[in-house]
C-alpha cells in the first residue's frame, strides 16, 4: 500500500525536507543579473528578498500610481512592464538627469527631492498665469 500524500511533493526537496521556495518559484524566469539586483537592494533595505519584490509589487499594483500605470497598459494595448518602460523612457527624453542632478548637489537635495521641488516650482508659476 502506499502512503498517504501528507505533504504536497512540489513543497518537498529530494530528501523530504520543507522547502518554503519551492512552491513559488519566480526565481527561475529571472536572469542572474536581476537575481543579484535584488539581492543587493534587499540587504540594503535590510528585508528579505521576497518581502522586498512584495513591496514592490504591492506599490506597483495597488498604489494609485500602480493603478493609474494599468490603466494606462491597458489603453494602450500594452502590459504593465511595457508601459513601465515606457513611461520611464518618456521621463528621461524630457527631463535632463545630469542637470538635475547638479542642481541637486547644490541645493544639498537628493534626486527625488530635487524633482519635486522643480514640480512645484512649475506648478507655481504656472498657476500664476
Amino acid at each position: 500500500m502506499y502512503p498517504p500524500h501528507s505533504e504536497d511533493k512540489a513543497r518537498t526537496n529530494g530528501y523530504g525536507r520543507h522547502n518554503p521556495d519551492a512552491t513559488s518559484r519566480p526565481t527561475f524566469y529571472m536572469s542572474e543579473e536581476l537575481l543579484r539586483a535584488i539581492q543587493i537592494q534587499a540587504q540594503r533595505e535590510r528585508n528579505s528578498r521576497s518581502g522586498f519584490i512584495s513591496g514592490l509589487l504591492s506599490f506597483l499594483l495597488l498604489s494609485p500610481v500602480g493603478q493609474q500605470l494599468r490603466d494606462n497598459a491597458r489603453s494602450n494595448n500594452r502590459t504593465l512592464a511595457q508601459e513601465l518602460e515606457q513611461s520611464l523612457a518618456l521621463l528621461q527624453q524630457q527631463i535632463p538627469i545630469e542637470q538635475v542632478n547638479q542642481l541637486a548637489v547644490t541645493s544639498q537635495r537628493s534626486q527625488i527631492e530635487m524633482l519635486t521641488h522643480l514640480v512645484l516650482l512649475g506648478l507655481q508659476a504656472y498657476s500664476r498665469e
